[in-house]
């Protein structure tokens, strides 16, 4: 039943209406919400007078609407001057995670007397049970619709952080944000509280001026080389006269800030927090961390993580609670191990224990527990924290200048490259956090390019040797043969590698022809001259190679098998490494190609499975 409370008194009913508009959906403006509301009390019979507005108020809870406190507060009062309120929907009423928020906060005013209107809706002031029902349901869907954008935002934010795009408006001391276009071109620098103005800008981090990097610097050596507390630092630098935040002097919560910041070697770190629908802040696990590298490094990576060494001791852990807290988690459990401690809500991570017992077994030593023997495949048999697998990464590319799944296996201070895989993410996350230069895939190959040809293996094109002097030669007799010579000649003769090929050995065709002292060409000596071999009728298109017929270039089986017990007697076993790295093989992929599977390939070489060598094949009579 509908109830027209003007339908029973000569006067209009005095109402107070209720405007709210969040910042994200403008088209719900108040002026929008108050001309309906207006409509609809001209029609119903009801004078507005009294409004409260929450403008740009989320409607998620009742913190931060005071519109909306004072309209509760003014209707619980003993005199007031309205009896009704209007709301345009139920989602301007708010949009509660709990539904029965909303409806308590509707009880207070009705159970006061007062009717709660929704102006935009089709029950307007009903109170029949079949109108409560679809009341609440569009509490739920309000509530819903703010869950859902909360993921959608969280989602699209955490993928622009994946670019290297800043989300949020606040920087740290030191660093500048700048405002660049989709192609990252700079437009402005912003200044602190600036915001940008449309939607296809972006907005990264960038180094500020020289002065405050000095004084970064100058942080990172107080605290890590002459020990000094964050505090002192804090207290020296405002005796200096240094400056931070609006010409204040730099606090020690700011210091704190700028010595865990990864902003400082030139990475932006997203999502380390989450705080939606207006929740507790919670901290997530690094593992779900955003990381992007930025820039240069502001400060050495090993100053800095030497840095994150004493901030995690200085954390409230120290032998006596962690020995506690073990002993507890063995008395509930019944067995200790890595995985436990992590998952452990009242003890510290395993890394913290390695760090302050030196590794995992001295502190099971310490709490009286004897862990059953393991096989030491995949990581040598004892625990790697993540400041050990880090160093030994550093370490090896120092050594060797690069890092690969093949140098961490055999590296005899690592665990295996499965186990750094699983413990921190992947190889290339792994080496940006140990401040690693990460390679894209082309620098890769032409890293691979280059140890390969140092090796002499690179001379090899589908089984056939082809020297330096051999290449070139091909070259000039392409030319004499047909009077020029082209990348499609190249790719389509039959007789010679590829253009590819030539690009890889020699950095380009150009500079082969050159080598091959060819006549040099201009651009457009080669465009005329393929324009008359098109009207003759003789050019060469590009296509692709005849699947069918098989190239005379193609690596014979017998030549890989033989090859296969060559590098078995060699080596007294053969793998999937060492074919990649004889000079004298295709590679472990076009093996498995040209025989269907490696299994395949041993057992027609003769090979057999190793005793004791798990996946390994040798000659009979080896194992």
């Amino acid at each position: 039943m509908s109830y027209n409370l003007a339908s029973n008194v000569d006067s209009p009913i005095r109402a107070a209406q209720y405007l709210r508009m969040s910042s994200e959906n403008q088209r719900y403006s108040t002026e929008n919400q108050q001309n309906a509301i207006r409509e609809y009390a001209e029609q119903h019979g009801y004078e507005v007078v009294a409004s409260y507005i929450d403008a740009g108020k989320s409607g998620l809870s009742l913190k931060g609407r005071d519109a909306l406190q004072q309209l509760l507060s003014d209707a619980l009062a003993a005199k007031r001057a309205f009896d009704a309120i209007l709301v345009l929907d139920v989602s301007r009423w708010g949009r509660f995670q709990n539904p029965d928020q909303a409806a308590h906060y509707e009880f207070l005013c009705r159970q006061a007397g007062i009717r709660v209107v929704y102006c935009g809706e089709p029950f307007g002031d009903d109170v029949a049970p079949i109108t409560t029902i679809v009341k609440h349901l569009k509490r739920v869907m309000a509530g819903e619709y703010s869950r859902e954008l909360s993921v959608k935002l969280a989602r699209a934010k955490r993928q622009q952080a994946e670019m290297g795009f800043r989300q949020g408006a606040k920087v740290l001391y030191g660093f500048r944000r700048v405002l660049v276009d989709p192609a990252r071109n700079p437009k402005l620098l912003l200044k602190d509280g600036d915001r940008k103005a449309l939607d296809n800008d972006k907005v990264i981090v960038v180094p500020g001026p020289p002065e405050e990097l000095a004084v970064i610097r100058r942080i990172f050596r107080l605290y890590v080389r002459s020990q000094l507390s964050i505090v002192k630092i804090a207290q020296r630098l405002s005796d200096e006269g240094v400056k931070g935040y609006q010409n204040s002097p730099l606090s020690a919560a700011t210091i704190h800030s700028i010595l865990s910041s990864e902003l400082c070697i030139g990475r932006m770190t997203y999502n380390r927090t989450i705080h939606r629908l207006q929740g507790p802040v919670l901290k997530n696990p690094e593992s779900e961390w955003t990381r992007f590298a930025a820039f240069a490094p502001v400060v050495p990576v090993a100053q800095f993580m030497k840095a994150q060494n004493r901030l995690h001791r200085c954390r409230s852990w120290d032998k006596h609670t962690i020995k506690a807290s073990l002993q507890q988690l063995l008395k509930r459990a019944g067995y200790l191990n890595q995985k436990l401690i992590e998952n452990a809500k009242d003890a510290p991570s395993a890394e913290t224990v390695a760090n302050h017992f030196g590794s995992l077994h001295a502190a099971y030593e310490e709490v009286g527990y004897r862990p059953p023997p393991v096989s030491p495949f995949g990581n040598n048999g004892k625990h790697w924290s993540k400041r050990a697998i880090l160093a030994g990464l550093r370490k090896l590319y120092a050594a060797n200048g690069y890092i690969t799944n093949r140098l961490i296996t055999k590296c005899s201070y690592l665990p295996s490259n499965n186990y750094v895989r699983r413990h921190l993410g992947s190889l290339p996350k792994a080496m940006s956090e140990a401040g690693l230069p990460v390679l894209t895939h082309g620098e890769k190959q032409q890293r691979v390019w280059q140890r390969r040809k140092a090796a002499g293996s690179d001379e090899y094109y589908r089984g056939v040797r082809w020297t330096d002097a051999k290449l070139l030669r091909a070259l000039r007799q392409l030319e004499k043969q047909h009077g020029y010579m082209s990348a499609n000649l190249l790719n389509q003769n039959g007789a010679t590698p590829t253009t590819h090929y030539y690009a890889k050995r020699f950095g380009s065709l150009t500079k082969a022809r050159e080598l091959a002292r060819l006549p040099p060409r201009s651009r457009s000596e080669i465009t005329l001259a393929a324009c008359k071999r098109r009207k003759a009728g003789t050019l060469i298109r590009r296509r692709r190679r005849d699947t069918e017929q098989p190239s005379p270039l193609r690596y014979r089986s017998e030549d890989i098998l033989r090859g296969l017990r060559r590098l078995a007697k060699r080596e007294g076993k053969v793998s999937i490494s060492l074919i990649d790295d004889d000079e004298n093989l295709p590679s472990a992929a076009t093996v498995i190609h040209q025989f269907g599977s490696l299994s395949r390939a041993y057992r027609l070489a003769g090979l057999v499975r190793l005793d004791g060598w798990p996946m390994r094949h040798g000659l009979p009579g080896r194992g």
